[in-house]
């Protein structure tokens, strides 16, 4: 689809040769063809004026109309082709500038998700995460993408490229990065991300997808943390809606509802954090807002279940809470002063 300016132009060229075609023709000798016209039209507006070939010269209306015709016709396409160059050279710069800027942010980010493969299941994770305020790159072979994420109003840096190669995982600061997600539909190209992120980050917290359960093996051997098999979660999810419909809608509501960012998360209490050796009764969670703790998972993977008050808070242990994402942000910083 030629953008409007670009249409607008042509159709303004193609009217202004009907036009020297058609006085051409008419003012023109009785042998003067259709085609002699033609090209009496474009070696007038292009100026480069070969010669009378349509017998002009006899006719008082042929030469001033030919007089008018180069006045109007070819300043006219001079016009358009200047602005024409313009638009293109403008077009072009504007993209030069639009890449180097994102690379400049995409330079100074640290602590942030990488998303490779922005199909469907690619979106929404963009879209969790961009809701829930994290950091995002993403990465796709489609330039198309970047229209796609930014018709669902999430404002994101796209790098176009194969999420396979080294080189585009450094230029997405994969060295710097916290997490990354490999969600093409490919689940060769997902062991291969994995590997190769792996292979350059080893701290590195990796979540693929796997479209074939039969593949789980070899993408957590290939060093993912987690492999999501779409299959298997979506026959959970049907049994759930089964079972228990209540508990479904809940969880549903809590994600998609556009008025509220309430999330089931979670804050990690780091070395030399204020909140280590406090009981739960000693943190103000009402202070926050309407935040609840609803589990603490200890360092060695034991979990507590609904805390009683007297309990102790660890370091690296994780408070899993429901809460809206403004009141993760304050816990985030009371637990990590430092950050």
């Amino acid at each position: 689809m030629f953008p409007k300016k670009l249409q607008q132009m042509l159709i303004a060229i193609l009217l202004i040769v009907i036009v020297g075609t058609i006085g051409f023709k008419i003012t023109g000798s009785e042998k003067t063809t259709i085609l002699d016209a033609l090209f009496m039209t474009a070696i007038t507006i292009s100026t480069v004026g070969y010669g009378d070939y349509v017998g002009i010269d006899a006719s008082p209306a042929g030469k001033i109309f030919t007089i008018i015709f180069i006045f109007l016709g070819a300043g006219v396409i001079a016009y358009l082709f200047t602005s024409l160059a313009a638009y293109i050279v403008e077009g072009e710069l504007k993209e030069v500038f639009r890449r180097r800027r994102m690379e400049k942010r995409i330079e100074k980010m640290k602590d942030h998700y990488i998303v490779c493969g922005i199909g469907m299941v690619g979106l929404y994770i963009v879209n969790e995460l961009y809701h829930t305020r994290r950091p995002i790159v993403a990465i796709d072979l489609n330039e198309n993408k970047l229209e796609m994420l930014q018709l669902h109003n999430l404002n994101v840096d796209l790098i176009v490229g194969d999420s396979t190669e080294n080189e585009i995982l450094e230029k997405a600061m994969i060295h710097k990065a916290r997490g990354l997600f490999a969600t093409t539909n490919s689940d060769n190209d997902n062991i291969v991300i994995v590997l190769t992120a792996r292979q350059m980050n080893q701290s590195l917290k990796i979540v693929s997808r796997c479209n074939d359960t039969k593949n789980l093996d070899k993408l957590k051997r290939a060093g993912a943390d987690a492999v999501v098999a779409l299959n298997y979660i979506g026959g959970l999810r049907m049994a759930s809606e089964m079972v228990r419909p209540h508990v479904t809608s809940f969880l549903d509501k809590m994600l998609r509802d556009k008025e509220s960012h309430l999330r089931v998360d979670e804050v990690q209490i780091p070395s030399a954090s204020p909140f280590i050796g406090k009981r739960v009764a000693d943190i103000d969670f009402r202070s926050m807002g309407n935040a609840l703790l609803v589990a603490l998972r200890k360092s060695n993977g034991d979990w507590i279940y609904n805390p009683l008050p007297e309990t102790v808070l660890e370091k690296d242990m994780t408070m899993i809470l429901l809460a809206t994402v403004e009141e993760r942000v304050i816990l985030e910083k009371l637990v990590n002063p430092k950050t």
